[in-house]
């Protein structure tokens, strides 16, 4: 049947002074329009990020919000979302819920449904960093939607780390061993192939830091709730070399052999919108040619104690990566991993991964540890992160074909089937 598209209305929408919304509709009244989509990241706008009018002129009603403050507490972030959700459930023609998490944003919307199904003691566990504080009750969603999701928060902090920091507020006097762009290491600009020592030294000091990190930002955690902190509510943390912004993402951007490839077959949808059912694997290019460890705009974290515990950390055991997974990572000691939060939501679970994206193998992982019985995973051949084509992967201009439309048609093929 072909496709048929909607002219798109929107309006803007105020909740507090810091959090508003953009509502997307169909101009027409469909029989979609009666599922509200909500469209959130962890900590950036999407306002305008192109999942909402491209699902709006599928005929779906898409609330598009922010969160107030990004460097908060996790469980503001989840606050926020609640409200916009109350909001889009109060509209008279909505009758479901789904929930869409793309990057950073299913670290939010997997966190939410599994506090929505289960109650916040679901993260307030003896095995946790940090309980989570009381929040909610928040309604549940009838699905949730996770499109090229990466590991979580928690997870690109660590793989995010610079490991030769010696002084955790500067950049200078690095330690030797771990430079990433030395040929003498396995560097090359056509693409790094390092040296199976250098990585696995590379790893443990990762590692290392990431709980020196922890263990520091919970001694000062104590000292806050005992009245003994540097202020009443929360401090500055500095972490040089700790940003997770793309460019800070270190060695598996690097050297493409690294999470190039999924451990079981799935469905890959091509260019012509024919779709084969294979192992998946990346079509990535290396990316990234210096480490950006000593300009503090872009490689250092401005965070704070209470937003580095409960956002942008999680507990490892051997943690390292090989071409199809993440290992040594204690999935439920945090509640910004994906992986983790997903083992608690039962709801239905669309997946999708861009195989031009370097986070496109988080969702086969995400997948696996699922604990819905009703989940579904393809990927887009040729997707940048942002579902439009990855340029520098096409061996020629349109090889991978209109990607936007072959994503947003596969997710709305599975909202009829699934939610309607």
């Amino acid at each position: 049947m072909e496709q048929k598209y909607y002219e798109v209305r929107n309006v803007y929408h105020q909740f507090t002074h810091s959090q508003g919304a953009v509502l997307y509709q169909p101009a027409e009244q469909t029989g979609k329009r009666k599922i509200g989509i909500m469209l959130m990241h962890s900590d950036a706008d999407y306002y305008g990020f192109i999942p909402a009018p491209e699902l709006a002129k599928r005929g779906y009603t898409v609330l598009a919000s922010n969160v107030t403050c990004s460097r908060g507490p996790f469980e503001n972030k989840l606050e926020d979302l609640g409200r916009a959700i109350a909001y889009l459930k109060k509209l008279p023609e909505i009758e479901k819920i789904v929930l869409l998490g793309h990057s950073g944003g299913a670290t939010l919307m997997s966190a939410y449904q599994a506090v929505a199904e289960n109650g916040v003691q679901v993260f307030q566990h003896e095995g946790m960093i940090v309980k989570m504080q009381d929040v909610g009750p928040f309604s549940k969603a009838d699905a949730v939607m996770l499109l090229d999701s990466n590991w979580g928060n928690g997870i690109m902090t660590l793989v995010s780390l610079e490991p030769s920091i010696v002084k955790e507020s500067s950049s200078r006097n690095l330690k030797p061993g771990f430079e990433l762009f030395d040929p003498a290491n396995g560097y090359a600009s056509e693409g790094a192939h390092y040296l199976e020592e250098f990585v696995k030294n590379f790893h443990k000091a990762q590692e290392k830091r990431n709980e020196k990190l922890i263990d520091y930002a919970l001694e000062r955690l104590e000292k806050l709730e005992k009245g003994e902190g540097e202020f009443d509510d929360d401090e500055p943390f500095v972490i040089a070399g700790g940003s997770q912004i793309a460019p800070n993402n270190k060695l598996f951007p690097q050297d493409i052999r690294y999470l190039s490839h999924t451990q079981g077959k799935y469905d890959l949808i091509h260019g012509d919108g024919s779709v084969t059912n294979e192992v998946i694997r990346s079509l990535r290019k290396p990316h990234f040619d210096r480490n950006m460890v000593t300009v503090n705009r872009m490689a250092t974290d401005m965070t704070t104690i209470k937003t580095f515990l409960t956002c942008s950390c999680i507990r490892t055991k051997g943690f390292g990566y090989d071409e199809t997974h993440i290992y040594g990572i204690e999935w439920d000691s945090g509640f910004s991993c994906t992986p983790g939060n997903i083992r608690h939501v039962r709801a239905p679970l669309l997946l999708m991964g861009m195989t031009g994206s370097y986070e496109f193998l988080a969702s086969e992982q995400i997948y696996r540890n699922a604990a819905s019985g009703n989940k579904t995973i393809a990927f887009v051949e040729g997707a940048s992160h942002n579902f439009v084509p990855q340029e520098d992967a096409e061996e020629y201009k349109g090889q991978f074909g209109d990607t936007v439309k072959n994503c947003f048609d596969y997710v709305d093929g599975w909202l009829e089937k699934t939610v309607m």
